[in-house]
Formats: structure tokens, C-alpha cells, sequence
């Protein structure tokens, strides 16, 4: 039997409203949404300077065109650059530079202001 995470279906409908409003908040301040600070929490705690697409979207569970849609708009804003493997041009390569890493864990710092 898989172990129980919420302890009834009001717990869950308060923890879903506060995200909710978590993100709406954030979304409002940073002009990210939750995809967007999702892929920045990953590559703040990446320990290099690069990954891939898929490993990305492995650890997100996100859809390609989610994925693909958020990665675009976070290079448009500066946090991150992509590339195409040497090797399979089939992969995507999202790297960023410590100028780059500096500004993510900025923002990712500045987001853990507004947690409850």
C-alpha cells in the first residue's frame, strides 16, 4: 500500500490554493510562471554549468512544447543559452555561465522570500 502524502481532500484543496496563490504572486513580480521557476530550481542545483533538455524534462515530467516554450523564454531573458550536441543534433544542451548561474540563484532567492 503506497504511503498517504495529504491527510484529506481539504488538505490538498489548501495546499493546491496556496500554491496557487504562491505562483500568482511570483508570477505577478517576476513575470515567471511555474514551468520557468521550475528549470531555474534545476539548474541552480545542477552542480555544473550544463544539461540536457531531457534531463530537464525527466525531472519536470513537462510536455515538449512546455518545455521547449519555458527553455525559449528563459534564454530571451538572459538566465541561460542552448545549444545542439557535437555529437546527436537531436539534443539540446542548456548551459549557462556564471554570470547566468549568479542571476538565477538571485532570483531563486529572492522567489524564497515570498514562501508563507
Amino acid at each position: 500500500m503506497e504511503e498517504k502524502v495529504f491527510k484529506s481532500l481539504d488538505e490538498l484543496f489548501l495546499i493546491n490554493q496556496q500554491l496557487k496563490g504562491f505562483f500568482k504572486v511570483v508570477k505577478a513580480h517576476f513575470k515567471l510562471n511555474f514551468e520557468e521557476i521550475y528549470i531555474l530550481n534545476i539548474l541552480n542545483n545542477c552542480q555544473g554549468h550544463e544539461v540536457t533538455a531531457k534531463e530537464i524534462a525527466q525531472q519536470t515530467h513537462l510536455k515538449p512544447y512546455y518545455l521547449t516554450k519555458a527553455l525559449q523564454k528563459l534564454k530571451d531573458l538572459g538566465y541561460l543559452n542552448k545549444k545542439r550536441s557535437d555529437f546527436d543534433e537531436r539534443t539540446v544542451i542548456v548551459f549557462v555561465n556564471d554570470q547566468e548561474k549568479a542571476k538565477i540563484r538571485h532570483t531563486i532567492e529572492e522567489v524564497k522570500k515570498y514562501f508563507i
